[in-house]
């Protein structure tokens, strides 16, 4: 027993370690290259005319999300390049295949990395709250921690096909909202400037809605059961 179950740590350690480093010089790059103040609308603006651009923001969302890293960028810079129907797909799509990639390597991969985002307060919320409407409350909140959720929902082992389906109606909301505001925006820098207060208005009456149907929901469940 002991010889079979030596090489399995041996591994596990070797694989942590390795992703580990990936997440390390990911984010050390991520903030050090100050990729926020480089994207700029003029900057941008020429990529919207490669047939490969959609495909490299997804695989950008996808790898940012696998390790957990900011991902708002993206809600910016697509809107910038597509018009709201378009920008809203490939917004969905990057964070449909970023879910789980960032789900499967929390869940499946693990590792010290990993494991210290189980006393996340993200983590301990949806240990305790899983349905489809926290879920969708959680994506469709302004200032979602989308990396660190994909993380917690992966490690308290949420189901991810409710969790994906929860993700992709809020994200298509919140990117079809994001995209409307930047399109009537002129001169901004980042997407902080190009929400107003509308916008943001709207998402956060969405996520308590759906925070209020998660309750009272749980409530009956419970009422049920006595």
């Amino acid at each position: 027993m002991e010889f079979t179950e030596q090489p399995t740590a041996a591994s596990a350690k070797k694989r942590s370690i390795f992703f580990a480093a990936l997440f390390v010089v990911g984010l050390v790059l991520y903030f050090t290259v100050g990729l926020d103040k480089l994207i700029t609308p003029e900057r941008v603006k020429p990529l919207a005319d490669h047939p490969l651009t959609p495909v490299l923001i997804v695989l950008s969302m996808a790898a940012a999300w696998t390790f957990a890293l900011p991902g708002s960028v993206f809600f910016f810079v697509t809107p910038l390049l597509f018009a709201p129907p378009e920008a809203t797909v490939i917004i969905c799509v990057g964070s449909a295949v970023g879910t789980i990639m960032g789900y499967g390597t929390a869940r499946f991969i693990g590792g010290p990395w990993v494991e210290r985002f189980h006393s996340h307060r993200i983590s301990q919320f949806l240990s305790r709250h899983s349905s489809f409407a926290s879920l969708f409350a959680i994506r469709i909140f302004p200032g979602s921690q989308h990396g660190l959720i994909n993380y917690g929902a992966g490690l308290v082992k949420v189901p991810i096909i409710r969790f994906l389906l929860a993700t992709i109606a809020a994200i298509a909301i919140k990117a079809f909202l994001y995209a409307k505001a930047i399109e009537g925006s002129v001169g901004v820098t980042n997407i902080r400037e190009a929400l107003n207060w509308q916008t943001l208005t709207a998402l956060s009456l969405l996520g308590l809605l759906a925070l209020v149907g998660h309750i009272v929901g749980r409530r009956k469940g419970l009422q049920g059961l006595s």
